[in-house]
Parts: structure tokens; C-alpha cells; sequence
């Protein structure tokens, strides 16, 4: 069920209201996250309840002996491997190896990620078990977050989801924002990611025609996957928020950043935490010598990049990150004199790098490089003849760095005290016509939101 149709609306629209009217709220949450996963399908379904149910049996043992965690991470991490990896894995083994219609099963690698922390985290002492089967269910399946994160920590989102049963937590007062969320979300996905989603499929389907045209496509695949992820997790916020629940933001607006290393701390940073506290810190990242820091660093960001895809294109992708965070570390203190250049190289590799991303395979993405850089173009996907139309391309393509800064401008504590002093029924009922209308807007193709089968 995606956040940006129409019957979602509806299905939020009478959760919210039996959350209102109703009492047992965490049970009423619990239940219309089921729900909402179920839309997902028998396999996915089963596949997580199975999941989640060896995961509460084994919190307990995990308490009180850690060598409990390891069969349990192994068992987590087998799953998905198995429904991610596994044909990815058999094919670089060399072994011939055909499964017509692989389809990863919905949220998969964030509810395992998020229940696989919350596990480490016990057997750490830095969480206690859930001793109620529903509290450890609605921690994990809350529908606001369950399908791409964040990746929650027990220890901000378990005292919310002990508060919500008990009836201890306090009044939802932050409406006018959740819905704000919403809209801004929306925003994101359906009127600019949506929009983009057709011409950057023109451009990795049938390659740039020229240099300039190699960058465009690019470039507009990077705000592309920006407003599509960051405004699902705008929507997750939302949600949250309505329901008077806080999640954990994802996105600081990483394309504003000086440093690669800044990058990562502002793009999807739930996933960035999770690599640094439970890969990056126990390998030994950070200490020792320069050469043991830098393999330590390739590796993580390396399964880093598999995290998102089984493909040869991910993990060069996480290793080219790595890379250029070396770099940064090597000669940072001469790139910063560098000042506004320093950011315009930061952005120049992150789009650069969103080719291994996108492109289908890894001939493909050296082949668009090779054309970012002057090789010649063997695609025919250009930009317009015509001079004029050429410069509205390149003027549209500055608009879309403007609105992120405009986006930034949104996020500070001076708007948020702005539209809490304007919240009431006029500015609510305004914000939902707003989304009534842009999930009503006629779309040019489907485009599911991009993280939806990670």
C-alpha cells in the first residue's frame, strides 16, 4: 500500500479516526499495521510474521547468554540473504543459476535491520526485551515506518510504543505538522520525483547522446531517488506525528554538504547510524593505522552499497563512497580552503557516483561515464536542438538545487513555531485538500517509491 494513492489516504483518514474514538490505541495501530502489510501478499506476509515471532522467543535467551545473538543474527541475515542475494551470489559463484521473477519481499532489509539492532543492543545491555508479544510486533510493523524506515533504536521508539499501551501517552498536539509532512512529502514524490522518473529512464534506457546531456541525466536521477526517498520519510514523519509519535529524521538536505563524509551523515542517516554502531565501530573502524581504517572502511561501505541491491553496480558504488571519504581524510584540510568549490566537488562525485546506482549493469554504467567524460556517445536520449530549449533544460535543472535549498529553509525551528501558532481546523482542512489533491493528480506512469523493495 503506498502512501501517495488514493485508498491510502482513505485507509490513514479511518485509522486516525478509530485512534480518536476508540479505546486500546496501540492495539488499534497494531491492527491497522497488519492491515497494511497484508496488501503486500501471502508470501511477504508470512515471511515477516515468522520472522518477528523467532525474534521475540529469542530476546530472552539473547538476555541472558549473548552467544544466543549470534543464531539469531544468523538466522536474520540467512533470510535475507537467501530472498536478496541468493541469485546474485550463485551467479558470481559461477553456477548457472535462473529464477524467473525474483521478488524481494516487501521492507525486508529495514525490518531486519531494525530487529537485528534492537537484538545486538540486548545482548550489549543497552535494551530490555519486550515482554508483551503485541508491543514487539506494533515496534516493528508500525505501518508509518514499516516498509523504508527509519530504522528505529529501541531506545527512541520502545518507551513510545510502552506509553501507547499503557495509555500513558500523552494527547497527539503536533497535528498541523503531521499533516504539513504529509503535504511536503507528497510534494516531493508526486510533483517532482514522479515528473523526473520519466526522462531519467529515457536517459539510462537508452543512453546520453552527448557529454552534456550524460550529466543532465544524472543529475536529474539524483534529485530524482532525493525527493522520492526523503519524501516517503517526510510522510513516515507525518504519520508519526498524527498519531503523536516521533520518528527519527533521515534526511538533512545532503546535497547542501561540504564533504563526503558530511554527505552520509545528512542522506538516509538511520542507515548511516546503524553501519557506523553495529559494522564500522566493532570491525575496528576508527583506530589503528591509516591502511587498517581505510580496509575497514572499503568493507563497510562496500556491504554498505550490496545493502541496496544485488548488483556488481552497489557494491562499486559503496566502494567509490569509501574512496572518496579517504580522500577527503588525506587531503580534507587543503579541499576545505577550497570553500564553495569544496561543495561543488562533494556534489559533483555524489552524482557522478548515482550512475552505478541507476544503471542496470556495470558495462552500462562505465559506458554512461565514459560519456559523462567525452567518450564517445552511443545512446541517442539528447538534450532539445534547439539553444533556447537547451537553457530552460539547464535552467530547470538549477531550479531543482534552488528547491532543496528552499527545503532547508523549511526545516528550522523558527517555521516550525510559525505553523504551530497558525495550526487550527482552517490551516488542517487546507493541508488535507492539498493531499486529496495530489494523489488524485493524473500520473504519468506508476512509479513506486524507489526503496519500497529494498
Amino acid at each position: 500500500m503506498s502512501y501517495d494513492t488514493l485508498y491510502f489516504v482513505f485507509f490513514l483518514a479511518l485509522v486516525w479516526g478509530a485512534f480518536f474514538a476508540l479505546p486500546g490505541k496501540g492495539w488499534i495501530l497494531l491492527a491497522a499495521s497488519i492491515v497494511f502489510y497484508s496488501v503486500a501478499g501471502l508470501r511477504d506476509s508470512l515471511l515477516a510474521a515468522v520472522i518477528i515471532l523467532v525474534n521475540y522467543g529469542f530476546q530472552f535467551p539473547v538476555k541472558r547468554d549473548r552467544r544466543w545473538l549470534w543464531l539469531l543474527l544468523a538466522l536474520n541475515f540467512g533470510c535475507l540473504i537467501y530472498f536478496k542475494y541468493r541469485v546474485f551470489l550463485a551467479t558470481a559463484a559461477g553456477v548457472d543459476f535462473y529464477e524467473r521473477g525474483v521478488v524481494i519481499p516487501l521492507g525486508i532489509s529495514f525490518y531486519v535491520f531494525q530487529l537485528s539492532a534492537f537484538l545486538i543492543d540486548i545482548g550489549r545491555g543497552k535494551a530490555e526485551p519486550f515482554t508483551s508479544l503485541a508491543r514487539f510486533s506494533l515496534f516493528k510493523l508500525f505501518f508509518g515506518q514499516l516498509i523504508a524506515g527509519p530504522i528505529m533504536r529501541w531506545r527512541a521508539f520502545a518507551p513510545q510504543i510502552n506509553r501507547l499501551f499503557d495509555g500513558k501517552l500523552a494527547r497527539p498536539r503536533y497535528i498541523g505538522i503531521g499533516l504539513a509532512l504529509c503535504v511536503l512529502g507528497l510534494v516531493k514524490k508526486v510533483m517532482l520525483a514522479d515528473s523526473l522518473a520519466p526522462f531519467v529512464d529515457d536517459f539510462f534506457r537508452d543512453g546520453p547522446a552527448s557529454a552534456l546531456s550524460a550529466w543532465v541525466g544524472a543529475w536529474l536521477f539524483g534529485f530524482q531517488i532525493y525527493f522520492d526517498f526523503s519524501g516517503y520519510s517526510d510522510m513516515a514523519l507525518g504519520i508519526a506525528f498524527l498519531f503523536g509519535l516521533r520518528l527519527t529524521t533521515n534526511f538533512r538536505q545532503p546535497y547542501l554538504t561540504h564533504t563526503p563524509q558530511a554527505f552520509w551523515q545528512h542522506w538516509h542517516i538511520t542507515l548511516s547510524t546503524w553501519i557506523r554502531d553495529y559494522l564500522y565501530i566493532p570491525l575496528g573502524g576508527g583506530k589503528g593505522s591509516f591502511a587498517r581504517q581505510a580496509c575497514v572502511l572499503i568493507v563497510v561501505m562496500g556491504l554498505a552499497g550490496l545493502w541496496h541491491g544485488a548488483n556488481w553496480t552497489f557494491l562499486i558504488w559503496g566502494i567509490a563512497w569509501a574512496l572518496a571519504i579517504l580522500l577527503w581524510r588525506l587531503a580534507g584540510r587543503h579541499l576545505a580552503q577550497l570553500r564553495a568549490g569544496e561543495w561543488a566537488l562533494t556534489l559533483i562525485i555524489a552524482m557522478l557516483l548515482w550512475v552505478f546506482f541507476r544503471a542496470p549493469d556495470l558495462n552500462a554504467a562505465l559506458a554512461y561515464i565514459g560519456t559523462m567524460f567525452g567518450a564517445r556517445a552511443a545512446g541517442t536520449s539528447g538534450l532539445p536542438v534547439a539553444a533556447a530549449m537547451s537553457s530552460l533544460v539547464i535552467a530547470g535543472c538549477i531550479a531543482l538545487l534552488a528547491l532543496h535549498w528552499l527545503e532547508a529553509q523549511l526545516f528550522t525551528r523558527r517555521a516550525t513555531h510559525v505553523l504551530l501558532r497558525i495550526d487550527g481546523p482552517l490551516l488542517r482542512g487546507l493541508l488535507i485538500g492539498l493531499a486529496f489533491w495530489m494523489v488524485m493528480l493524473p500520473k504519468a506512469q506508476n512509479a513506486p517509491f524507489i526503496y519500497f523493495r529494498f
